[in-house]
């Protein structure tokens, strides 16, 4: 078992280091009152103590578990100097580009108004591109909301995919030769920055871009295309530019998601073996919302205590129906205005809007409003994702007793329910 444990550390190690400064980052809020009156002063002192560590590390032979020890309390030091020092100093600061972004969006909006005309598809469309949600109307947001698909015309990962995937279909057209490498390199982080300014830089699709970027940087110089490294390194660089993004629910709600796809998703799509192609690719929606269930059902039960309970049937249909208007809307964007043909498909993109908004509107109004009323409190997250995590452990390593552990967690649960009353 430690022999198991050496092995996943040496290969994820941006998930070891995230998850103690992570801790350090929770604990400096739960410091004495005398210690945070001086963050900087108590940074400091963390930072030189931390180096005295390092110091007397450096010069052992061999690392032992007491080695192990100092880098704990080290990484820990400094996830409580992050949060201390973030409290009265931006870390980073990056400038914003206003007069380029403002042009390209601009030009967006001005395609758009020229070629969607009827009021509702223009607001849809600005909004499913851009993230301007000012003239789509309240009652339609709040479908989308209820169903449980905001994250349609919420700019995010799903949006930046799409950019990404086609973008590089595109640069691999080029030789590849190093200098080709670089070039494609730059094309696609610039053209994804770019379009994340342009939809306002918003926390969801800030951290679509930082996935991204680090996914395509690593596999530039030839990084072991680890996941989970990838999504610890985003969380990592997210939290040194603001430490309250440990608190914003969508972080929450979109790394818990990519963990779940991540985990689950490959298990369950091969759990049942298909030939048929359509059967397969209508199975893996299901399955991709099937694991993003599984890891975000407490998050919304905490913050919202309750559930859509059309969830899984209403993404498993309306987001793939989804990406038909975002290449629809692309194609539009790259049609030149002067011929008629831009604005014959402006008209089918409307028509295709305005059913596509109809039967979301139709389905919450007749069947799809009620939703599912589940409370969750702090010591029932843990236990959801220890549960979570054991039965991972049990699909993946075959063993039983992780299997028997889940059974123990619920008997202690249950009992402790029991002689509560």
């Amino acid at each position: 078992m430690q022999n198991t444990y050496a092995i996943w550390r040496a290969t994820h190690p941006l998930v070891f280091i995230t998850v103690h400064l992570l801790t350090g980052i929770l604990m400096a809020n739960y410091l004495p009152p005398f210690l945070s009156k001086e963050p900087q002063a108590l940074a400091i002192f963390i930072l030189v103590l931390s180096l005295i560590l390092l110091f007397f590390l450096s010069r052992l032979t061999q690392l032992t578990g007491f080695s192990f020890l100092i880098i704990f309390i080290t990484l820990i030091g400094w996830g409580i100097s992050i949060q201390m020092v973030s409290k009265t100093v931006t870390l980073f600061k990056i400038p914003y580009p206003t007069n380029l972004i403002s042009t390209c969006r601009n030009w967006v909006i001005t395609k758009i108004n020229n070629t969607i005309l009827v009021k509702e598809a223009n607001g849809f469309a600005l909004a499913i591109l851009l993230g301007v949600k000012m003239d789509m109307e309240k009652n339609l947001v709040t479908a989308y909301t209820q169903l449980g698909i905001i994250h349609i015309i919420a700019i995010s990962g799903m949006h930046l995919e799409i950019l990404f995937k086609n973008l590089q279909k595109i640069t691999q057209l080029l030789p590849r030769r190093k200098i080709f490498l670089y070039i494609e390199l730059c094309i696609l982080l610039i053209v994804v920055w770019i379009y994340t300014c342009m939809a306002f830089a918003s926390p969801s699709i800030v951290r679509a871009a930082v996935f991204f970027s680090i996914y395509k940087v690593g596999k530039f110089i030839g990084a072991s295309p680890v996941t989970l490294n990838t999504i610890a390194g985003g969380v990592l660089i997210l939290l040194l530019f603001d430490t309250n993004q440990l608190q914003n629910i969508g972080l929450q709600l979109s790394y818990a998601a990519v963990i779940g796809i991540h985990l689950f998703y490959k298990m369950l799509y091969k759990s049942i073996a298909l030939n048929n192609p359509i059967i397969q690719f209508l199975w893996s929606n299901c399955c991709v919302s099937l694991s993003v269930q599984l890891t975000t059902l407490p998050i919304l039960a905490l913050h919202f205590h309750q559930i859509a309970g059309w969830v899984l049937v209403s993404n498993f249909i309306m987001v793939p129906l989804s990406n038909f208007i975002l290449y629809g809307l692309a194609i539009l964007l790259l049609l030149p205005m002067k011929y008629q043909i831009t604005e014959f498909w402006g008209k089918i993109v409307t028509e295709y809007i305005t059913y596509f908004n109809h039967f979301v509107q139709n389905w919450f109004l007749q069947t799809a409003a009620e939703s599912i009323q589940i409370t969750f409190n702090g010591k029932h997250i843990v236990l959801y994702y220890l549960l979570l995590l054991c039965l991972y452990l049990w699909l993946y390593l075959k063993r039983q007793i992780w299997l028997l552990t889940i059974l123990g967690l619920l008997i202690i649960y249950f009992l402790q329910k029991l002689f509560s009353y």
